[in-house]
């Protein structure tokens, strides 16, 4: 049987990394944003896939495309309003336009699709190279392979074209993400530092004292999910900032003691520099900074589904509406 205690000093806990999740993936949503971050990963990763690292042939050639790059003023400057994101359909149909052959088809497609269409489809491929400017060898290859197993079906080397495009983009995003990762990882232990939101410390204090985590099962936090703008992320870290705040107010160990920036308190009454502390003393501290840090990486889903859960258990249950949405807790 859980205890009241027990679901109180884990809401507590919970709530506090719930906090810090919120102002992580704000402050790494407004770097990628200031930074083009996304802009910037598409590009190198479109490089890449057409072997064009200098973005000076295939790549150039894309961005300049208005499907690629709508708000873009094509090729006086292609790089100029790119895309964070490309639709695989898009980018298949720029690439049979930018190669012409979404031309080399039409007229034989309607009379000998089988026969007559493969053979213009190859009869263009042989040109390839002087139209579009120096393509890459390994990309002309692909393109090969494509328009003969295609047999002069259009929509079938627009799906490939499309297929390709998407797989790349799919190793491309896992990088991102573990950059991305990277990053939440380091933030979240900067801020668990700076605020110092000690997960061990805080949970022995919620153990000790249960009114406080008592108070804070109380509290609420109305943001659930990861910013994806500047506007939202700057809200969310906002929010995240006089949660934090709260918590303070509320008995939640969190910031440093008044006068004792950077001391740690090894007695009752004793502080000593965190700098010049031994290991015996600071090792708590940072144990408990790297578990906030990793309890960052979670996302702030992750936790505010956590804290329902929680609040759930130790309620009556879940209400009708989340039954019927199958968001409860299972019991």
């Amino acid at each position: 049987m859980f205890g009241s205690t027990i679901l109180d000093v884990a809401a507590g806990i919970i709530f506090g990394f719930l906090a810090i999740s919120l102002f992580t993936s704000a402050a790494v949503e407004a770097i990628n944003s200031v930074l083009n971050a996304r802009v910037k990963n598409l590009r190198t990763g479109i490089m890449a896939l057409v072997n064009d690292p200098n973005f000076a042939g295939l790549a150039k050639q894309l961005y300049a495309h208005a499907l690629i790059s709508p708000l873009g003023p094509g090729a006086a400057n292609p790089m100029k309003n790119a895309p964070a994101y490309i639709d695989k359909t898009q980018f298949a149909e720029a690439m049979l336009d930018i190669t012409g052959l979404s031309a080399a088809t039409p007229d034989a497609a309607a009379q000998a699709p089988a026969v007559q269409a493969a053979a213009d489809l190859k009869a263009r491929m042989a040109t390839l190279s002087a139209e579009t400017g120096n393509i890459d060898p390994q990309i002309k290859q692909l393109l090969q392979g494509m328009v003969t197993r295609c047999g002069g079906d259009i929509n079938h080397l627009r799906n490939d074209l499309a297929n390709w495009f998407d797989n790349g983009m799919d190793r491309l995003s896992g990088k991102f993400k573990r950059r991305t990762q990277w990053m939440t990882f380091v933030i979240a232990l900067v801020t668990a530092f700076v605020v110092n939101l000690d997960t061990i410390r805080v949970g022995t204090l919620l153990w000790e004292q249960p009114a406080i985590a008592e108070k804070l099962s109380h509290a609420s936090i109305k943001s659930s999910s990861a910013p994806t703008t500047v506007d939202q992320a700057i809200a969310t870290s906002e929010e995240a900032i006089t949660v934090i705040n709260t918590l303070t107010q509320d008995g939640l160990p969190v910031g440093w003691a008044p006068g004792h920036f950077l001391d740690i308190q090894d007695n009752p009454g004793h502080w000593e520099a965190l700098w010049t502390a031994p290991p015996s003393i600071w090792y708590r501290s940072v144990l408990g900074w790297l578990i906030t840090a990793v309890a960052a990486l979670f996302g702030a889903p992750f936790w505010f589904d956590a804290l329902q859960s929680i609040v759930r258990l130790k309620g009556a249950g879940p209400s009708p509406g989340e039954k019927a949405n199958n968001s409860a807790a299972s019991s």
